[in-house]
């Protein structure tokens, strides 16, 4: 996942910027040869398989059978990835039928609340009601797929009965004065200046206890899966001295975590891993172990648990999460898991063509967490050409099958 470490503010802009959409366009000649997983011994491949037949659940049921067991269910993503959003959607239904009414998003302003709860309690579902709610957490969040969240939950309240409870999606963070930002500033600056309300995992994770964990109430936090993370410390790498230089223990996850303990659970989604061979170089996780499994059994969309099963065991030698530590193992990283599709399938989020009009522009760009990007943006398409490039999963790992 590619997070700028101060504070972990959002998923870095990338500096490169294509000035037009065609500059985007897909071309077979720019992907190299792909590199497909390394191989498992049989006896490992045997032990995972008869797990899954066993233990394995489709991915909605996986997600939704979890609050039988826990209260909070951290869902981690790698961001932009089309059918992940996707599937977040599908599970609006089922959740509620588990007695789930709340679904709390990375991206959404919690002061917006009121908006939000209206929009998706309305006769008469508002498009524009929903890209403002996306727009004043982040300009720079385009994605149709994370608008049809407010959709997908408005359908559902659309066909329930006369006085049954209605799902919520809450917005856990707020929109930091991204337009105070420079290009050098001091730490202290940047805090005071910019992080208006704090750090956004503190506040994010206030969030959920004010309105969940003191409440009683059970809920999916859907968030990249740094934010998501409960029991695992990101190191934080040095490239250039190949050398860890300290761990960041303080996400959302882990604040929740640390208050209520065995009631939360973190579910990864499937995304390429940072290894340590470079700040943009990436492979398949642990491994390969859980990609080349579905290639010799035939990919599935499945959920399962990775603490205390066989896949928990698995290592990740190259990973950058796997420094700092005498030893690191899958389930160190997460406790449960959802595999949907192999790498070669993936698509990034599509664009919103009405998200940037003529008359939020100006507002758009001075609200990018990127104050070099700022000035190289100067029309809509331009916009959108940007966040369509940053969403690019090809783009970003081409040799991943």
């Amino acid at each position: 996942m590619r997070h700028i470490r101060v504070l972990a503010l959002v998923p870095a802009l990338s500096l490169a910027l294509p000035l037009t959409v065609a500059a985007v366009a897909p071309s077979a000649a720019r992907f190299p040869e792909k590199r497909p997983p390394a191989e498992i011994s049989p006896g490992l491949k045997d032990k995972l398989e008869r797990y899954l037949e066993a233990k394995g659940l489709a991915p909605e049921e996986y997600v939704a059978s979890k609050f039988a067991d826990y209260d909070i269910v951290f869902l981690g993503e790698h961001h932009f990835i089309k059918h992940d959003a996707e599937f977040v959607q599908a599970l609006i239904p089922a959740l509620y039928r588990r007695g789930v009414t709340d679904l709390a998003i990375e991206f959404g302003c919690y002061e917006l609340q009121a908006e939000a709860d209206a929009l998706v309690t309305a006769e008469t579902y508002d498009e524009n009601r929903a890209r403002r709610l996306v727009f004043q957490w982040g300009s720079y969040w385009p994605y149709v797929e994370y608008l049809g969240l407010y959709r997908a939950a408005w359908e559902l309240n659309r066909v329930l009965a006369p006085g049954a409870p209605k799902f919520r999606i809450v917005g856990l963070d707020y929109r930091p004065r991204w337009d105070r930002l420079e290009e050098k500033m001091s730490r202290k600056r940047l805090l005071k200046r910019v992080f208006v309300k704090g750090g956004r995992d503190r506040h994010m994770a206030d969030v959920v206890i004010r309105e969940f964990v003191k409440k009683g109430r059970k809920a999916l936090v859907y968030a990249g899966q740094y934010h998501a993370s409960t029991r695992f410390p990101f190191p934080v790498y040095d490239f250039k001295r190949k050398m860890v230089t300290g761990f960041d223990a303080h996400t959302m996850g882990q604040l929740i975590y640390r208050i209520i303990r065995g009631r939360a659970f973190n579910i990864c989604l499937h995304y390429p891993w940072e290894t340590v061979e470079g700040p943009k170089s990436f492979d398949y996780p642990v491994g390969g172990a859980v990609d080349a499994l579905m290639k010799e059994i035939g990919p599935r969309r499945v959920g399962f648990d990775v603490k205390g099963s066989p896949f928990g065991r698995l290592t990740a030698p190259k990973a950058v999460y796997s420094r700092g530590r005498p030893r690191f193992f899958f389930e160190d990283f997460c406790d449960g898991y959802v595999f949907q599709k192999p790498f070669a399938e993936y698509e990034g989020c599509a664009v919103d063509p009405l998200f940037i009009t003529d008359e939020n522009l100006a507002e758009a760009i001075a609200f990018l967490p990127n104050a070099e990007i700022k000035k190289k943006i100067f029309t809509k398409a331009q916009f959108l050409a940007k966040f369509r490039w940053d969403a690019d999963f090809r783009r970003l790992y081409p040799d991943l099958e």
